[in-house]
């Protein structure tokens, strides 16, 4: 049976087995010897001293109620032996276990967030579906409709979002995707369209707020429709067109390349 011995670091009482005290005894020594030949070694040995009743005094406020070897032998390697601190290779606190650790929390963390935000995507895409909104729209609905199945921010900032994207040319296929989501998605008309929209559920009390909300006086929200549209119809022109004009030459070259051939 291993003895205990109780040891006082820098005002603070730990019980510690004998293995561990001999261990740490040879340690604290082994930094002495080899600082006290150099000047400010004494300094240098004594930090270390504290530094290893500071990593003490964190395992003691963890939980631990006695020292083993076990933890003495962690915190050598976390702080380096002599030649290593004497070559200027110290482990700082946590030092390469620490940085495994939390490398290896970071891939965890990440990983949770991802499976998070996976559930959550596919859950809202299982209880919401996509409408054109057809009470809030500049040309069809579309970007309102995003507002609300994706509950984000207010429609003038996706219309605004969609044309500044499309003005310096990281979105020059959108108007040509607005228009192709307009024609093939259908705009919430009816009280049970809108709650799905929402990811409501279809019962009762829900059908009969959702309607209450229909009947109420339609508000204009946005004053500034007009020259939205206004510049929508514009970008459609400037854009759309040119686009489909290519379309065409390509198919007639392509058709004047077959004829040949043929």
């Amino acid at each position: 049976m291993k003895k205990n011995i109780s040891i006082n670091l820098f005002g603070t009482l730990y019980n510690i087995d004998e293995d561990a005290y001999n261990l740490l005894e040879s340690y604290l020594r082994s930094m002495q010897r080899q600082f006290s030949r150099q000047e400010g070694g004494a300094e240098i040995a004594d930090d270390i001293e504290h530094r290893v009743a500071e990593l003490l005094w964190q395992r003691r406020e963890a939980g631990m109620t006695a020292v083993d070897i076990k933890t003495v032998k962690d915190i050598i390697d976390t702080i380096g032996d002599a030649e290593q601190i004497a070559g200027g290779e110290p482990r700082t606190a946590g030092g390469a276990n620490n940085l495994k650790d939390d490398l290896k929390q970071f891939a965890e963390d990440a990983g949770r967030f991802a499976r998070d935000s996976y559930d959550k995507g596919k859950e809202h895409v299982r209880t919401h579906r996509f409408y054109r909104c057809a009470d809030d729209k500049v040309l069809g609905g579309v970007c309102s409709g995003l507002s609300i199945y994706f509950n984000a921010g207010e429609p003038v900032i996706w219309r605004l979002a969609a044309i500044l994207l499309t003005l310096i040319g990281i979105g020059l296929p959108l108007p040509l995707v607005y228009l192709v989501v307009w024609l093939v998605t259908p705009a919430a008309i009816t009280p049970e369209d809108r709650l799905r929209q929402q990811g409501k559920d279809i019962t009762p009390d829900n059908l009969a707020q959702q309607v209450a909300r229909d009947a109420e006086p339609v508000v204009v929200r946005n004053e500034n429709k007009g020259c939205l549209k206004a510049i929508l119809i514009v970008l459609g022109i400037c854009v759309v067109l040119p686009v489909i004009a290519l379309l065409f030459i390509w198919l007639g070259a392509f058709g004047g390349i077959l004829f040949d051939i043929f």
